[in-house]
């Protein structure tokens, strides 16, 4: 802004008209950027929702899936727990529940999980398998002597070790 000097000292505020038209464009300028601004943040948060919404639907569409695939395993064990005691031997009721595993083994194969299932004799991995104890054995120090529980993973990421005996030679 440009002052001018009066005859007699006094300092006016006076503006040339052109500089007023910029400030007003500057402060239009302004006012515009900051309500595009503001719809710019008010778009990226009603996008965040729609995300947040559409990944919970599919996330309970997915349970849905799942629950739905487990329910003949728990129809299967409720016809083997409806026998009549009195006709079943421990060997059908074995081969029953070996069954029902090995169809819930196959159902979370299709789900992506996979078995850790360590032999005897294979290389103790600490990534993998968890020692619970060390065992004289005939197998070569260090390597699984034999498996207590098996581990699982999800899509090559682990979820829960294999419980393993390591053999200390013997």
């Amino acid at each position: 802004m440009s002052e001018e000097q009066t005859t007699n000292g006094d300092v006016t505020d006076e503006v040339p008209s052109d500089s007023v038209s910029e400030v007003d464009n500057l402060r239009a300028e302004k006012t515009a950027l900051f309500e595009k601004l503001a719809r710019a943040q008010a778009d990226f948060t009603n996008s965040r929702r729609r995300l947040e919404a559409d990944l919970e639907t599919r996330v309970q569409y997915q349970l849905g899936k799942l629950i739905e695939s487990q329910l003949p395993l728990i129809d299967n064990l409720e016809r083997a727990i409806g026998m009549p005691a009195d006709v079943t031997d421990a060997a059908t009721i074995l081969k029953g529940v070996q069954l029902v595993h090995d169809q819930w083994i196959d159902l979370l194969k299709r789900f992506g999980v996979e078995t850790i299932s360590p032999k005897p004799g294979d290389a103790f991995d600490p990534t993998h398998h968890q020692a619970v104890m060390q065992e004289p054995s005939d197998q070569p120090e260090g390597t699984v002597s034999r498996a207590a529980q098996t581990g699982y993973a999800l899509n090559g990421k682990l979820v829960r070790s294999a419980l393993v005996v390591v053999s200390n030679g013997g």
